[in-house]
């Protein structure tokens, strides 16, 4: 199976991520830590392997935390030559749906039909388990931080075995080769112990000459050490020499002296040039100072000419303003006086048209009276009509409700009468001649037909007494009739009426007094629109409005009126231009009252100011003259001048001493003297040391003692040599069978390492690994003809050995004709640069033949593999 796309939504911390263009070869997916690389290779395992309507725990797992959402995971991917597309959603709206060429399955089928193509088997209830149910899958994906462990080989076993048998068959031992095998460990027994060390006679004379070997070395050693130390010496004794030879000490203390005396003249030169910077800021505060006060002194005399002539300006304007306000208080006396004389002729032109007007009112109001009295009647009798239809209203409880419940009652009898009359017996008598009839004693007429609805004697003239039993539940339908009957009448009784139609009747009269009440009540408020009481009220007001005035009679018509009434508008409006006049001439005589207070203002304070200024120059010119400030300035801006130019002078004094030339000699020179004296001083503790190490080395003897060791040492590795040839012999008759024996069994497991060979050449050479035949995990691991077991490798080892053996099964099951996808989240994190460079070697190799996915966060590490990169975000 090659994997082309992965699409997923929703699916635990991915809210939509999709990887497409995946190819054949090498693929790398790179993401950021917590970006959902593991997640991705969790949702494929998810969607494959998982049924689409697992639920519990399992699907759970697939929501993102705190939500209730439905995770969707597409893929396509191609499969012995045909391209396929697998749709899942999970944990709400199930759906599944698989498609190829002609081929497309949903629901249940789904499930079933990835099993058959993928050779996996799904789990019976809850989730999937990698080395359990997906075959092959659970071998060759590679969860993150699993590829240093074992492989995993679960549920694939079945399917590699089929590959190889394949290629090869099963493979048997036979007893010769163990009882062989038996002799010759016998034999490997007697020198060598089960963990392959030497052991009795021959670990002894071992032992010996590594002792001798041992002292031997050592013995040389301090030798070389006594012939090491005495160069040591002379070296010293040399460097000393060479240091009182050159005078090298004396030098440097003297080129410090120089250093240090130049220093200090830069110092003076710093100082020098400080005092002149000071002093010439000094002069330049008493120039600026000088300047100031001159500056303020022009300031003032400035002050008191603009005073002069602001006081002569304001004089002007205040005698000029008091004339303008004298003429405009006349203009506004004269145009008051005649707004007065206006208004006194107004008012009595006012009055008179008022009493028109009062004696116009009372003709009117008495005019309304006699109106609003015939109101007053007419409302006052539709009021008494309306109270009297009212009570003849009330009168009457009975409403249409109470009615349309009686006629409810009336249909309810009459039904139970016709179901009563249906279930009866009827009986039409056809007499010959005159017969008397009785029922139950009562006599009938011959001529109506009988209707019995209960059990009844009949007495028939001339034939006898018949005795009628009507059936069919009669008797209940009668005591319905009967209890319809009651509460028909209980009802009529209730409301006090004999009938239902007098009920009708009743509550027809109530219906014709309401809508009388309601007639008349329109009337009244048509003539009283605000009551009876309010229209008695206006009628009293009336009467008072009516009534005649204690004023003498006067002509009261409307022409009057009108004529009084026009002379007054013209007096009004003659009234309000004098007003008009009165007003402008009034704020006229405001405003220029205010300009001239004003203009008293500024001129009490332009004397104020010029008073001022003229004495403030008076005193300053008491303390010091105009001439006299003069002067001072000039003085400082000589002394400022001489100060700068000494400042200069100091400054290039500075400059030619180089001050930053002379503290880097200075710290050369200290350097050196310090370093001169602690080289001299550390010579002669290390000559002294050495001196005492020699005497101590001499007094032992280390000649006579090698040459003694030497002798012993030749004697026992002669003796040893003839023993290592027996037990060398013995141990590779032993090794050389086991190793047949194994290469028997090996032959099961050969195509495996024959294709992880040329991959562990690239990154250890003479390497190999051994697997169990049975479980097919790794054993243990062959370097440089040594056997270790697989758990001791290191971390990084174990994790490119199972990789390689990953890539190798895969192969072997490409050529078995079931290829799928090699995916590794996260590998070889534990791997080293180097390794790591010859590891993109075997990927790169391997994904000549296998489809490779690398899910890694770091990007720098795979960039240079040649893959195609997908990013995850």
């Amino acid at each position: 199976m090659q994997l082309r796309s992965i699409e997923v939504r929703d699916f635990r911390k991915l809210s939509r991520v999709c990887v497409r263009d995946l190819r054949d070869g090498l693929n790398v997916v790179v993401g950021d830590n917590e970006a959902g690389k593991s997640t991705l290779l969790a949702a494929l395992r998810t969607v494959l392997f998982e049924r689409y309507r697992v639920g519990g725990e399992v699907a759970e797992r697939m929501l993102p935390y705190g939500q209730s959402v439905r995770p969707e995971i597409t893929i396509e991917f191609d499969l012995n030559g045909k391209p396929w597309r697998l749709h899942k959603a999970f944990c709400q709206r199930h759906e599944a749906e698989l498609s190829s060429n002609g081929e497309r399955y949903t629901g249940d089928e789904v499930d079933e039909r990835l099993t058959d193509l993928l050779g996996f088997v799904a789990p019976g209830r809850g989730g999937s388990q990698p080395d359990k149910h997906q075959g092959i899958y659970g071998l060759l994906w590679v969860e993150q931080g699993a590829s240093h462990r074992a492989l995993n080989v679960g549920a694939g076993k079945g399917t590699l075995a089929s590959a190889l048998e394949a290629e090869v068959g099963q493979v048997l031992g036979g007893a010769r080769g163990r009882a062989l095998l038996d002799s010759a460990e016998q034999r490997r027994g007697a020198f060598w112990d089960k963990r392959g060390s030497a052991k009795g006679d021959y670990r002894g004379l071992r032992d010996e000459v590594a002792k001798l070997t041992e002292q031997k070395a050592g013995l040389e050693a301090q030798l070389a050490t006594y012939d090491g130390k005495v160069a040591e010496l002379e070296a010293r004794q040399e460097a000393l020499a060479r240091h009182n030879r050159e005078d090298r000490l004396d030098r440097a203390v003297q080129d410090l002296e120089k250093a240090r005396a130049a220093v200090a003249q830069v110092r003076a030169f710093e100082d020098a040039l400080k005092d002149a910077t000071e002093r010439a800021k000094r002069c330049a505060a008493e120039r600026n100072m000088a300047a100031e006060r001159r500056r303020a002194r022009d300031d003032l005399v400035r002050k008191v000419r603009e005073a002069r002539a602001s006081l002569t300006e304001v004089e002007v304007l205040a005698g000029e303003g008091g004339a303008a306000f004298e003429r405009q208080a006349a203009l506004a006396r004269t145009a008051e006086q005649g707004l007065a004389e206006t208004r006194a002729r107004l008012k009595a032109l006012a009055d008179a048209v008022a009493k028109v007007e009062r004696e116009l009112a009372r003709r009117k109001a008495a005019d309304e009276l006699v109106k609003s009295e015939q109101q007053l009647a007419e409302a006052a009798a539709a009021d008494e009509k309306r109270r009297e239809a009212l009570a003849l209203a009330a009168s009457v409880t009975l409403t249409e409700q109470d009615v349309a419940a009686l006629e409810q009652l009336r249909r309810e009898l009459d039904k139970a009468r016709a179901q009563l009359d249906a279930a009866s017996v009827r009986i039409t008598f056809e007499p010959d001649g005159a017969r008397a009839i009785t029922v139950d004693g009562a006599a009938h007429d011959a001529a109506t037909s009988l209707a019995l609805s209960n059990d009844a004697r009949l007495h028939l003239e001339g034939f006898g007494t018949l005795l009628v039993r009507p059936g069919g539940g009669t008797d209940t339908l009668a005591r319905k009739v009967e209890a319809a009957r009651q509460a028909l009448d209980d009802r009529l009784q209730a409301a006090g009426f004999a009938g239902i139609t007098d009920a009708a009747a009743a509550v027809q009269r109530k219906g014709r007094a309401e809508q009388e009440a309601a007639a008349h009540k329109r009337l009244v408020s048509a003539l009283a629109p605000k009551g009876l009481e309010a229209l008695r009220d206006q009628v009293e007001r009336q009467k008072i409005a009516a009534a005649p005035s204690g004023e003498a009679p006067s002509e009261a018509s409307d022409a009057t009126l009108a004529q009084l009434r026009r002379d007054l508008r013209t007096l009004e409006d003659e009234v309000e231009t004098n007003e008009a006049a009165a007003e402008q001439a009034r704020r006229i005589r405001e405003r220029e009252g205010r300009e001239q207070a004003a203009r008293d203002e500024r001129l009490a304070g332009a004397r104020r100011d010029h008073e001022g200024r003229s004495r403030e120059l008076a005193d300053a010119r008491a303390q010091a003259t105009d001439e006299d400030l003069a002067a001072s300035t000039h003085q400082a801006e000589a002394r400022l001048a001489e100060a700068e130019a000494a400042e200069a002078a100091a400054r290039r004094a500075l400059e030619a001493a180089e001050p930053e030339v002379a503290a880097l000699t200075l710290k050369r020179a200290e350097a050196a003297e310090r370093s001169i004296r602690e080289d001299i001083a550390q010579l002669t503790r290390q000559k002294r040391e050495i001196e005492i190490e020699l005497r101590a080395l001499g007094q032992e003897g280390l000649g006579e003692q090698l040459a003694e060791t030497d002798g012993r040492l030749a004697f026992k590795q002669r003796k040893l040599a003839a023993m290592d040839v027996e037990a060398l012999a013995a141990r590779l008759l032993h090794d050389t069978l086991v190793d047949a024996q194994r290469d028997s069994k090996d032959r099961w497991l050969g195509p495996v390492r024959e294709r992880v060979r040329p991959y562990l050449k690239l990154i250890q050479p003479d390497s190999d690994i051994v697997l169990n035949e049975e479980t097919m995990e790794i054993e243990s691991f062959v370097r440089n003809g040594r056997i270790e077991p697989f758990t001791g490798l290191s971390v990084g080892a174990r994790e490119q050995v199972a990789v390689i053996t990953r890539l190798a099964l895969a192969e072997m099951l490409v050529g078995a004709g079931q290829p799928s996808a090699v995916i590794l989240d996260d590998a070889l994190v534990n791997t080293d640069e180097g390794r790591l460079e010859r590891m993109h070697l075997v990927l790169q190799k391997a994904s000549d033949a296998l489809q490779i996915l690398v899910l890694t966060c770091r990007e720098r590490d795979f960039v240079q593999l040649g893959a195609p990169i997908r990013r995850v975000s």
